[in-house]
Protein backbone atom coordinates (compact mmCIF):
# COMPACT_ATOMS: atom_id res chain seq x y z
CA UNK A 1 0.00 0.00 0.00
CA UNK A 2 1.19 3.27 -0.76
CA UNK A 3 1.23 6.34 1.03
CA UNK A 4 -1.01 9.00 -0.40
CA UNK A 5 0.62 12.09 -1.71
CA UNK A 6 -0.04 14.98 0.23
CA UNK A 7 1.29 12.53 3.17
CA UNK A 8 4.43 12.02 1.71
CA UNK A 9 7.65 13.22 2.79
CA UNK A 10 10.09 15.46 1.78
CA UNK A 11 12.82 14.19 -1.05
CA UNK A 12 15.48 12.72 0.46
CA UNK A 13 15.31 12.76 4.27
CA UNK A 14 15.41 9.41 6.28
CA UNK A 15 13.07 7.93 8.41
CA UNK A 16 15.22 8.97 11.55
CA UNK A 17 15.14 12.55 10.21
CA UNK A 18 11.23 12.26 10.24
CA UNK A 19 10.97 10.97 13.41
CA UNK A 20 13.30 13.65 14.54
CA UNK A 21 10.95 16.01 13.46
CA UNK A 22 8.23 14.69 15.01
CA UNK A 23 10.30 14.57 18.37
CA UNK A 24 11.22 18.36 17.70
CA UNK A 25 7.10 19.44 17.64
CA UNK A 26 6.60 17.81 20.83
CA UNK A 27 9.31 18.69 22.52
CA UNK A 28 8.70 22.18 21.45
CA UNK A 29 5.02 22.32 21.73
CA UNK A 30 5.78 21.28 25.57
CA UNK A 31 8.67 23.76 26.23
CA UNK A 32 6.00 26.23 24.91
CA UNK A 33 2.85 25.01 27.24
CA UNK A 34 5.11 24.31 30.24
CA UNK A 35 6.91 27.29 30.14
CA UNK A 36 4.77 29.79 29.72
CA UNK A 37 2.48 28.40 32.38
CA UNK A 38 5.15 28.05 34.62
CA UNK A 39 6.60 31.89 33.66
CA UNK A 40 3.08 33.23 34.25
CA UNK A 41 0.80 31.45 36.46
CA UNK A 42 2.79 28.86 38.17
CA UNK A 43 2.92 25.17 37.31
CA UNK A 44 -0.27 24.38 39.01
CA UNK A 45 -2.12 26.86 36.60
CA UNK A 46 -2.55 23.54 34.50
CA UNK A 47 -4.12 21.24 37.09
CA UNK A 48 -7.76 19.98 35.61
CA UNK A 49 -9.52 21.76 38.03
CA UNK A 50 -8.08 24.98 37.99
CA UNK A 51 -10.08 27.84 35.86
CA UNK A 52 -9.51 27.33 31.98
CA UNK A 53 -7.94 30.66 31.13
CA UNK A 54 -4.21 29.77 32.29
CA UNK A 55 -4.41 26.81 30.31
CA UNK A 56 -5.68 28.44 27.58
CA UNK A 57 -3.00 31.66 27.70
CA UNK A 58 -0.10 28.40 28.08
CA UNK A 59 -1.97 26.81 24.95
CA UNK A 60 -1.55 29.64 22.57
CA UNK A 61 2.21 29.75 23.51
CA UNK A 62 2.25 26.07 22.65
CA UNK A 63 0.37 26.74 19.35
CA UNK A 64 3.26 29.21 18.65
CA UNK A 65 6.12 27.05 19.40
CA UNK A 66 4.91 24.03 17.58
CA UNK A 67 3.64 25.90 14.31
CA UNK A 68 7.01 28.01 13.85
CA UNK A 69 8.98 24.51 14.60
CA UNK A 70 7.24 23.05 11.96
CA UNK A 71 7.54 25.98 9.65
CA UNK A 72 11.13 25.92 9.96
CA UNK A 73 11.08 22.10 9.56
CA UNK A 74 9.33 22.98 6.29
CA UNK A 75 11.38 25.78 5.01
CA UNK A 76 14.68 22.96 5.88
CA UNK A 77 12.55 20.41 3.86
CA UNK A 78 12.33 18.16 7.14
CA UNK A 79 9.40 16.15 7.44
CA UNK A 80 6.58 16.67 4.69
CA UNK A 81 5.09 19.58 2.44
CA UNK A 82 1.53 18.66 3.86
CA UNK A 83 2.15 17.24 7.36
CA UNK A 84 4.16 20.27 8.93
CA UNK A 85 1.69 22.28 7.75
CA UNK A 86 -0.95 20.65 8.95
CA UNK A 87 -1.53 17.44 10.47
CA UNK A 88 1.22 17.21 12.31
CA UNK A 89 1.08 20.23 14.34
CA UNK A 90 -2.70 19.83 14.90
CA UNK A 91 -2.29 16.56 16.30
CA UNK A 92 1.11 17.66 18.50
CA UNK A 93 -0.98 20.79 20.05
CA UNK A 94 -3.64 18.57 20.44
CA UNK A 95 -1.83 15.42 22.30
CA UNK A 96 0.93 16.89 24.04
CA UNK A 97 -1.04 19.15 26.48
CA UNK A 98 -3.43 16.58 27.16
CA UNK A 99 -0.60 14.49 27.72
CA UNK A 100 1.26 16.41 30.19
CA UNK A 101 -1.33 17.70 32.27
CA UNK A 102 -2.78 13.47 32.57
CA UNK A 103 0.79 12.81 33.26
CA UNK A 104 1.59 15.35 36.03
CA UNK A 105 -1.99 15.49 37.54
CA UNK A 106 -3.70 12.47 36.98
CA UNK A 107 -6.49 11.39 34.76
CA UNK A 108 -9.50 13.59 34.56
CA UNK A 109 -12.39 11.67 33.75
CA UNK A 110 -14.67 13.96 34.58
CA UNK A 111 -13.40 15.95 32.05
CA UNK A 112 -13.52 13.42 29.30
CA UNK A 113 -17.17 12.46 29.92
CA UNK A 114 -18.51 15.96 29.77
CA UNK A 115 -16.45 16.44 26.35
CA UNK A 116 -17.77 13.52 24.78
CA UNK A 117 -21.38 14.90 25.19
CA UNK A 118 -22.06 15.06 21.45
CA UNK A 119 -25.28 16.50 21.64
CA UNK A 120 -24.87 19.28 23.82
CA UNK A 121 -23.21 22.57 22.15
CA UNK A 122 -20.31 23.78 24.97
CA UNK A 123 -18.65 26.84 23.68
CA UNK A 124 -15.67 26.42 26.08
CA UNK A 125 -14.44 23.52 23.83
CA UNK A 126 -14.41 25.84 20.49
CA UNK A 127 -12.48 28.46 22.26
CA UNK A 128 -9.52 25.05 23.23
CA UNK A 129 -9.54 24.52 19.46
CA UNK A 130 -9.40 28.41 18.79
CA UNK A 131 -6.71 28.88 21.36
CA UNK A 132 -4.29 25.76 20.39
CA UNK A 133 -4.99 26.33 16.56
CA UNK A 134 -5.55 30.01 15.09
CA UNK A 135 -2.28 31.39 16.93
CA UNK A 136 -0.27 28.79 15.05
CA UNK A 137 -1.11 29.17 12.19
CA UNK A 138 -1.26 32.70 11.19
CA UNK A 139 2.57 32.54 12.52
CA UNK A 140 3.24 29.63 10.51
CA UNK A 141 1.54 31.04 7.20
CA UNK A 142 3.43 34.41 8.11
CA UNK A 143 6.88 33.07 8.53
CA UNK A 144 6.19 30.56 5.66
CA UNK A 145 4.83 33.92 3.64
CA UNK A 146 7.84 35.86 4.75
CA UNK A 147 10.62 33.06 4.15
CA UNK A 148 9.26 32.60 0.78
CA UNK A 149 8.95 36.34 -0.30
CA UNK A 150 12.43 36.92 1.05
CA UNK A 151 13.95 34.07 -1.57
CA UNK A 152 11.81 35.39 -4.25
CA UNK A 153 9.96 33.10 -7.18
CA UNK A 154 13.57 31.50 -8.89
CA UNK A 155 14.84 30.52 -5.56
CA UNK A 156 11.49 28.74 -4.39
CA UNK A 157 11.50 26.84 -7.48
CA UNK A 158 14.72 25.50 -6.78
CA UNK A 159 13.82 24.86 -3.45
CA UNK A 160 10.93 22.56 -4.48
CA UNK A 161 13.36 21.02 -7.11
CA UNK A 162 15.39 19.99 -4.31
CA UNK A 163 12.99 18.56 -1.58
CA UNK A 164 9.89 17.58 -3.14
CA UNK A 165 9.54 14.36 -5.30
CA UNK A 166 8.95 15.07 -8.87
CA UNK A 167 5.20 13.34 -8.41
CA UNK A 168 4.52 15.73 -5.75
CA UNK A 169 5.64 18.87 -7.32
CA UNK A 170 3.32 17.74 -10.86
CA UNK A 171 0.40 17.37 -8.35
CA UNK A 172 0.50 20.69 -5.91
CA UNK A 173 3.40 22.94 -7.32
CA UNK A 174 2.94 22.90 -10.73
CA UNK A 175 -0.12 24.81 -11.73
Amino acid sequence: MEIPLGLAPFAGQSRAEHAAVLLGGALACLVGYVGAAVLLFGLEALDHGGPAGPRRVASVFASLACWGFYAAAFVRGKGGPVTDVLAYPIATVTLVPFAFRWGVFGPAWDAVRDRIGFLAFRPGLIVDAAALVAPGVAFAAGLLALWASALGEDAVEEWQREHLSEEFRRAFAEQ
